[in-house]
């Protein structure tokens, strides 16, 4: 009987542990499938997302390049006298200098790969890089044949077209972007501006936004043509006939995303729209790169699975027959074990008061949390009307840095006891911990009394015994739990607006709804100055330009100020960037890093100590290496034109050809530390050596024009006399006391 009893308690327990070695089995098998599909759709919306963010900043950038091109034309523009350069007998050659110049300058621009200027009536073009040439001999007949029947109306629309390369040691075509504004100067003659944007300087700035290159970036036109690809050399191409492409252009739709097919693959596709440019912005992801990570998870949890099935049918064999416990005795453990986790608790109540501030309200009635009420002890009436209160920690950065997690969640638990405390005192409330730089409170609104007069009473206390500080933020009145949600967002997004009123500041969520409806405006030419003066070095101008931009947003929204700091941030980032390459140093400034700190500083004037720190370091960085390395370049310009002034083609060009630098820049540059032009140098030289050569020889004028490198005698006498007041044979006849020169006369 004996045996017979512990042969049937064996196979009890065999059958038992096969029982749930199965069905942990299939439970975890279904579970992981269930979680496998809910991944999927969870990370197909991430890369959605993602995607819809990173295009959005792609639209924005090619937004920028139009007002980019508005304002390289409006700089042109500035220049009444820039058509003098198709005639160019007619102009005063150092005006003609100067226009040239300042078009080259305009053209010299990043984003730029060339400038022309067009006379319809003399059929001429001058070119930033080729200088005025005849239609028929522009090294560009793209453009040629685009201004036959080209459309003025559409001036403020792009061309994508390429420009073929025409030197023979390099194969490389250049794709741009074109612009073309008509501007009527006189009756009966139309000019025009033409700008040539760089499609490298566009695909280098999408690649720089894109942080994952998991799939592709490309822009086509409202018909289907494609514009440009980020990561692969294309433009050009009808992609109409594909389909994603006719769902994209079908849709009506502004933006958005689907899974369709691209090259052959399925794929993520998400896409936005430019009205002003219209184009159309696609970016595509692989779906199974996407989804990658996720099948090696399933292929785990399907490994674990069968190894769980295994590894319990095995145990089932080996100890069925040593078990021989009562299965009320496990029954019972089981009952205790369950009794335990259900035990009220301090983790639990604040588990359920999370749920709720997250909970959209709908499916559940007050009356139906009557049991978590009572089994929680909560007082709040769920139906009642409420506040919220958000106590946000004040320089919250430094406080993770002093303490410990432990000590955190202590130091939070701390401020929600005294914020208890005091409002109990007049009404019915309750405070959570959701986790973050915040801590929450939520009261019976009866008008039992004054919030502000609470808050900055748990202000004293919380820096009086825990030595913090608080921003309290408080939220529109709201009518039972089902309100907790939109009240926490609204008390989250009153916070941001410490930025404004600084550290343990007390803002009601009416004061956002205030800003809301106001217009900001960004001042971009206030962006314009400082940009050229950082180009320049005048980071006193820099300093109250930024200070002056950073103080506009105030009395607007906190999304205006984030903006307008994030606009701010990269325009001095691009100028830094053209200034190391145009210089040759470094500002070793960990630009990535800055704009993480600038994102997590809690008030205005931290943000404007932030970019005064910046200018200081940059100052500091231009003043080490300024001074030694233009004293070597003015030595350098110095030994060059005293070796070569004898040369007629001797000149800012040649000079700039020399030092391989550009001839705007390096005028630019010895004007500012020489204070005179690099020509005005030149000619002082070749008059300085002139001079010694009519004191102490008795070579003819026209020999010492030719010798000192001027064109003609007759140029030589009009320089000559600029610098000098008289006339070489005047200058001569002077030193030597007699009438005249035998057989010289000035022209």
């Amino acid at each position: 009987m004996n045996k017979w009893r512990n042969s049937r308690s064996g196979h009890f327990f065999s059958s038992l542990l096969i029982y749930f070695s199965t069905l942990v089995t299939v439970v975890i098998i279904a579970v992981s499938y269930i979680l496998y599909v809910q991944f999927v759709e969870i990370e197909k919306g991430n890369v959605f997302e993602y995607s819809e963010e990173s295009l959005s900043q792609i639209s924005t950038l090619a937004d920028s390049m139009l007002e980019n091109a508005k304002m390289a034309i409006s700089q042109v523009l500035l220049d009444n006298g820039r058509y003098k350069v198709f005639n160019r007998d007619k102009t005063d050659p150092v005006e003609l200098k100067t226009i040239t110049d300042r078009i080259n300058l305009i053209a010299s621009m990043p984003f730029l790969h060339s400038v022309y200027l067009y006379n319809e009536q003399l059929d001429l073009y001058y070119s930033s890089n080729q200088g005025v040439t005849k239609s028929g001999s522009l090294s560009d007949p793209g453009i040629v044949d685009i201004m036959k029947n080209y459309d003025p109306s559409l001036k403020w629309k792009p061309i994508t077209r390429t420009v073929k390369n025409t030197m023979n040691f390099n194969v490389i075509d250049y794709n741009v972007y074109t612009f073309i504004y008509y501007d009527s100067v006189s009756p009966g003659s139309n000019n025009a501006i033409i700008l040539n944007i760089s499609d490298t300087w566009m695909k280098n700035s999408i690649a720089t936004l894109d942080k994952r290159r998991d799939g592709g970036i490309f822009i086509m036109d409202s018909k289907g043509l494609l514009v440009s690809s980020v990561y692969k050399d294309q433009m050009l191409s009808d992609l109409s006939r594909q389909e994603f492409a006719q769902t994209i252009l079908q849709s009506g739709e502004e933006s958005g995303h689907f899974i369709g097919e691209v090259e052959g693959a399925k794929s993520l596709v998400t896409y936005a729209s430019s009205e002003s440019l219209g184009w159309k912005f696609v970016r595509h992801t692989p779906y199974q790169e996407a989804v990658r990570e996720i099948n090696k998870i399933r292929t785990v949890i399907f490994r674990i699975s069968l190894t769980v099935m295994v590894v319990g049918l095995t145990l089932a064999y080996i100890t069925s027959r040593r078990l021989n416990r009562p299965v009320k005795d496990m029954i019972k453990k089981l009952m205790e074990q369950n009794q335990t986790i259900l035990e009220h608790s301090y983790k639990a109540k604040q588990d359920f008061l999370r749920q709720l501030l997250v909970a959209d309200g709908n499916g559940n009635s007050a009356a139906g949390m009557t049991p978590k009420r009572r089994e929680f002890a909560i007082k709040l009436d769920m139906d009642g009307p409420v506040r919220l209160v958000l106590f946000r920690i004040d320089r919250f950065k430094d406080f993770t840095t002093m303490y410990s997690f432990k000590d955190r969640s202590l130091l939070q638990f701390g401020i929600m006891n005294i914020a208890s405390e005091i409002v109990s005192a007049h009404t019915v409330c309750e405070t959570m911990d959701p986790g973050g730089d915040h801590t929450v409170l939520v009261f019976q609104d009866l008008h039992a009394g004054d919030v502000r007069e609470w808050a900055e009473e748990i202000q004293h206390n919380v820096r009086k015994h825990l030595k913090l500080s608080v921003t309290v933020a408080v939220s529109p009145p709201g009518n039972g739990w089902a309100d907790w949600r939109s009240l926490y967002q609204a008390a989250i997004d009153t916070s941001h607006y410490r930025v404004f009123s600084g550290w343990e500041s007390v803002l009601y969520a009416d004061h956002p709804a205030e800003l809301s409806p106001r217009q900001y405006r960004y001042p971009i030419q206030k962006e314009e100055q400082l940009t050229d003066s950082l180009m320049l070095g005048r980071m006193e101008e820099v300093r109250g330009l930024c200070l002056s931009i950073l103080s506009s947003t105030e009395g607007y929204s906190y999304k205006d100020l984030q903006l307008t700091m994030f606009r701010l941030f990269f325009a001095i980032q691009m100028v830094a960037d053209t200034l190391e390459k145009a210089s040759g140093f470094g500002f070793s400034i960990r630009f990535s890093e800055l704009y993480v700190e600038l994102s997590e500083l809690e008030r205005l004037e931290d943000m404007k100590e932030k970019f005064m720190e910046l200018f200081r370091h940059m100052e500091e960085r231009i003043g080490e290496k300024k001074n030694a390395k233009y004293d070597e370049l003015m030595r350098t310009i110095s030994g060059i034109i005293d070796s070569q002034y004898m040369k007629e083609d001797l000149s800012l060009d040649t000079v700039a050809d020399s030092l391989n630098m550009s001839p705007v820049y390096l005028g630019r540059l010895f004007k500012k530390y020489a204070s005179k032009s690099l020509t005005d140098y030149i000619n002082e030289v070749r008059i300085s050596k002139a001079e010694v050569l009519l004191r102490d020889s008795d070579k003819l004028i026209a020999q010492i024009a030719v010798e000192t490198g001027f064109a003609g005698n007759s140029y030589f006498g009009k320089v000559f006399k600029k610098y000098k007041g008289v006339s070489p044979n005047e200058y001569r006849n002077k030193l030597r006391g007699s009438g005249e020169e035998s057989g010289e006369e000035e022209q």
